[in-house]
């Protein structure tokens, strides 16, 4: 077991300031919005280099300009007797300089397509790539002014045929949903395009459009209500444009519907490359220029920005591509010159406590991650006086409980996601005593992450 996770980690590999630094209460650098796997669930690799690139490939292909990343559960993969594979991914990477598709075509081996294709098989200068679990893989074969359908039924990628989409110019990204809908990020043309049986289905949005508008893109991203690992009837396409200023979410019939752009989360200056989207439609992009993905809710609102240059642990150099297995919270990311495995995790900022006008406990908090929270409170000497909650789900983005003094949860009602509270005139409701307590919140994601991670934080107050 532990060679096949190993093998996992090495094919990613193959493939090849900061807003919020994470840091932790004794000064450490230590974001969790992302967490390292368990140490034998990656054979203790969580970072592939360009030296386990030369380990299994022998030198056959070089590290250079790696791009787009995407990682499916094959269905030809499924063993039906067993869920201890459920999390066995097939990972496709494309190495731009060397204009070739690495992948692992099983937990211990690797493949490459393009090394010894020619003709119209072959690849020239290609960035975003999209996998599907049947075993399609579209790949932006942006030199070649088209995008490659391949196919992969268990081990081997294979061409199917080359998509020239009415006369596209430079395609950069592809992101392919479960109902079978490819989008293509037209770069040259400043187009949207949606994709269907392998022909032209609509233009989703151009540069000339009055409604939604396109300058051109780079990156792009879609969820669609029959993903199999989706939260609700989550529709939306996702997409970095204006030469990765700016991020625009549309409807699937190309209604604009949200749109960010660097100056508005922080980051005057921004490269961002590639983006994906998760189980709670959150959008993830990386941004190659400062070294850090940025992290925002399925509306766009900024939750957080994770990492920072360097080689170090939960550093990244240019960071590009990105792809999330929404089922475990599994994430890949694909740097300059390395691969990195993550689960998705949680961070908790400004966390704060005051006593109201009425005198009752106010817990207010940011989350980067919808979470499973508890909140303990103990006076001066450690004395536990009240577990105020214990595991109860809360979501990404700000949030505030309150407490009366008897350490009882405030009744209230939402209305247009905000929170309403009702306090009866009972003396059942007493204010909360002067003196000094230490709350401690412990948080945990609600993916994989959660059986192995949690994160304390303790805040010491007085009334």
């Amino acid at each position: 077991m532990a060679d096949r996770h190993f093998a996992r980690i090495i094919a990613l590999g193959l493939l090849l300031s900061l807003a919020s630094q994470g840091i932790a209460q004794n000064g450490k650098y230590d974001p969790t919005t992302l967490v390292f796997p368990t140490f034998m669930h990656t054979y203790g690799v969580r970072k592939a280099t360009k030296f386990h690139l030369f380990l299994y490939v022998q030198n056959r292909v070089k590290v250079r300009n790696p791009q787009g990343i995407a990682a499916t559960r094959l269905r030809s993969w499924e063993d039906p007797n067993t869920t201890k594979d459920d999390d066995e991914l097939t990972v496709y990477g494309v190495n731009s300089g060397e204009n070739v598709v690495i992948y692992n075509s099983s937990m211990s081996s690797i493949g490459i397509y393009g090394l010894n294709e020619r003709g119209e098989k072959q690849l020239n200068r290609p960035h975003g790539i999209t996998a599907a679990p049947w075993g399609d893989v579209y790949v932006a074969d942006t030199g070649n002014n088209r995008v490659v359908h391949l196919f992969n039924p268990r081990r081997k990628l294979t061409f199917v045929r080359a998509l020239s989409l009415d006369g596209m110019i430079e395609p950069t990204d592809v992101a392919l949903t479960e109902d079978s809908t490819l989008y293509v990020a037209d770069t040259g043309r400043s187009r949207l395009l949606v994709v269907r049986g392998d022909s032209l289905h609509a233009v989703l949005a151009d540069s000339g459009s009055a409604v939604g508008q396109v300058f051109h893109p780079t990156a792009l991203a879609a969820i669609s209500a029959n993903d199999a690992w989706s939260r609700g009837e989550l529709e939306f396409v996702v997409v970095v444009d204006m030469d990765g200023k700016r991020i625009q979410r549309f409807s699937r019939t190309g209604a604009p519907e949200a749109v960010v752009i660097a100056a508005d989360f922080g980051y005057p200056d921004v490269w961002l490359q590639y983006a994906a989207i998760d189980y709670f439609g959150q959008v993830w992009v990386t941004d190659r220029r400062n070294h850090c993905i940025h992290k925002f809710d399925s509306n766009l609102r900024y939750l957080d920005s994770f990492g920072r240059k360097g080689s170090g642990k939960k550093e990244f150099v240019e960071p590009r591509g990105i792809s999330i297995y929404r089922r475990f919270g599994q994430v890949l990311i694909a740097e300059k010159a390395a691969a990195q495995y993550y689960w998705i995790g949680t961070d908790v900022k400004n966390l704060r406590v005051v006593r109201d006008e009425q005198g009752f406990l106010q817990v207010g908090y940011f989350l980067t991650e919808p979470s499973f929270v508890t909140l303990e409170l103990f006076d001066r000497s450690g004395k536990k006086l009240a577990t105020l909650m214990q595991k109860m789900r809360r979501p990404a983005g700000e949030n505030e409980e309150r407490f009366t003094g008897n350490w009882q949860a405030l009744p209230y009602r939402v209305e247009n996601d905000t929170r309403h509270y009702t306090v009866p005139a009972s003396a059942e409701w007493p204010a909360i005593a002067s003196g000094q307590y230490r709350l401690r919140m412990t948080l945990s994601a609600t993916y994989s992450s959660y059986k192995y991670f949690e994160k304390k934080v303790d805040l010491e107050v007085e009334f």
